[in-house]
């Protein structure tokens, strides 16, 4: 049996394919995985044949494919949910014009000023970058 096809009977047989197949395609060093060294071995073969990956593009859809593309270029998977997938009940984060200069800022309209700016990500610690992470037509940052 060649590799593409050990690879592939492994990971339907882990069953996480059709949940996992974004974060499988856009990983480099065979996470996730379901434990064991076949699986890592199935994974890190998927990260790295291109037929193994058009193939598992069929277990997930474009928009998935698309926002795990996103989340790639943020510096934590919550920082990305701040700023681009946010609802009124959560933190949401932007890259705003303050005076003559762009910052990173959280609207808090209990605070006396109703905003506050920061430099460094809330939870993993990055220093943010000094342009957003995504700039595009939405104003997502």
């Amino acid at each position: 049996m060649d590799n593409c096809t050990k690879s592939r009977r492994s990971l339907i047989e882990w069953g996480a394919l059709e949940s996992l197949a974004p974060m499988l395609l856009m990983g480099s060093d065979g996470f996730p995985n379901d434990g064991t060294e076949q699986g890592q071995q199935a994974v890190e073969h998927l990260q790295s044949c291109k037929k193994c990956q058009y193939w598992a593009k069929d277990f997930t859809t474009t928009d998935n494919l698309a926002r795990m593309e996103r989340l790639s270029q943020y510096c934590c998977p919550q920082m990305f949910v701040a700023v681009e997938e946010s609802n009124q009940a959560d933190i949401h984060l932007q890259f705003r014009q303050f005076r003559d200069e762009y910052l990173w800022m959280v609207e808090q309209k209990d605070r006396e000023f109703g905003f506050e700016f920061f430099s460094f990500c809330p939870w993993c610690g990055n220093k943010l970058p000094d342009t957003p992470f995504i700039d595009d037509i939405l104003g997502r940052g």
